[in-house]
């Protein structure tokens, strides 16, 4: 009896071991059959919605101080680097200027005069010295006069003429002291300190030139590059302000036109570097052009034009790549709404 309740529960025992086995089979063929549902259900090309751009985007202009514009270039003007766009009126910074050039000029003939201290500082101790030379020798001769003429002399006489003496030494002494002085208020050594203080004064008036200069710069819109004038959203005559809506211009930098696509992140994992892609106009059965994904975004983010257009999702995020195009074709504008199918990879 005891021998057919074991057997009976091994029974059971291996029977809910297959069973389990049996069911854990069938999910993992469950899992590798969705996966390979999947991965057949993935197009040969990923198509992806794009425009053409340069990859530094087209740069919006707006000039740092504001007024009424004087000067302005029309749309579709190419350019060199440094050529202004858009001139405001500068009249009162150019007043600025020119009082700026005479506060140098002030500075360079302050400075000029400091130089000329030292050389007159020097002469006039040379003649200070002059004269306390004079005095000594004045008082060395009254000294000698003294001992000459009290010689043999006696009695009041005597006391007389040692007064007399003693007075006019004294007197002499008095004058000697007084030129020093003059001589020790001369201060050639305060010479090089207003020397340097002038330079200071020379450099800063220059400072101040400089910056006006500077300023000037900040009332017009000059080129960043070579390149192409886009789009003016202003007049000549107007008056610019702070907090503007939009910019004054746009401008377009000469580079290499490339393919600015946004691939919806569902499809984001089967686009890499390399790849190749068939561009063609999206509006119309137009021409076509064969380009490589060149860079790929490092975030899914959501979309950099958030212009409503057909066909369009703009509540998704999007993985942005840089697709090049090949040289040759029809022009390519920038701007202009493209379809690109990428090769899967």
């Amino acid at each position: 009896m005891k021998t057919f309740v074991i057997l009976g529960i091994v029974l059971l025992v291996a029977c809910f071991v297959g069973a389990k086995m049996m069911m854990d089979q069938s999910a993992t063929d469950k899992v590798k059959k969705q996966a390979q549902d999947e991965v057949s259900s993935v197009p040969d090309k990923i198509f992806c919605l794009g425009h053409f751009d340069i990859e530094r985007g087209v740069a919006g202009l707006y000039p740092k101080q504001f007024g009424e514009i004087v000067e302005l270039l029309p749309e579709n003007t190419k350019v060199k680097k440094g050529v202004v766009l858009l001139q405001v009126d500068d009249g009162l910074w150019k007043k600025k200027i020119e009082e700026a050039e005479l506060g140098v000029k002030v500075s360079e003939l302050q400075l000029k005069e400091a130089k000329q201290l030292p050389k007159l500082y020097k002469l006039q101790a040379d003649q200070q010295r002059a004269a306390i030379n004079a005095v000594d020798n004045e008082i060395k001769k009254t000294e000698f006069d003294r001992e000459i003429k009290l010689v043999g002399i006696d009695g009041a006489l005597k006391k007389n003429s040692e007064a007399y003496y003693k007075f006019a030494l004294d007197q002499l002494a008095e004058k000697k002291k007084v030129e020093t002085s003059k001589l020790e208020t001369i201060g050639l050594q305060n010479a090089q300190l207003k020397i340097e203080q002038a330079e200071a004064d020379l450099g800063l008036s220059k400072l101040k030139r400089d910056q006006a200069k500077e300023m000037l710069k900040h009332f017009q819109i000059a080129a960043p590059s070579d390149g192409t004038v886009l789009r003016v959203y202003v007049h000549k005559g107007e008056t610019l302000g702070p907090n503007p809506r939009y910019h004054a211009i746009e401008f377009l930098p000469d580079a290499e036109v490339i393919v600015r696509a946004e691939v919806l992140q569902e499809w984001g994992r089967f686009v890499k570097e390399g790849a190749e892609v068939t561009i063609e106009d999206d509006t119309y059965n137009g021409p076509k052009w064969k380009g490589k994904v060149k860079s790929m975004s490092k975030w899914y983010a959501a979309q950099r034009s958030t212009v409503i257009e057909p066909f369009r999702y703009n509540d998704v995020r999007t993985l942005e790549c840089i697709i090049t195009v090949e040289e040759g074709g029809d022009l390519k504008r920038i701007g202009q709404r493209v379809r690109a199918m990428v090769t899967k990879q």
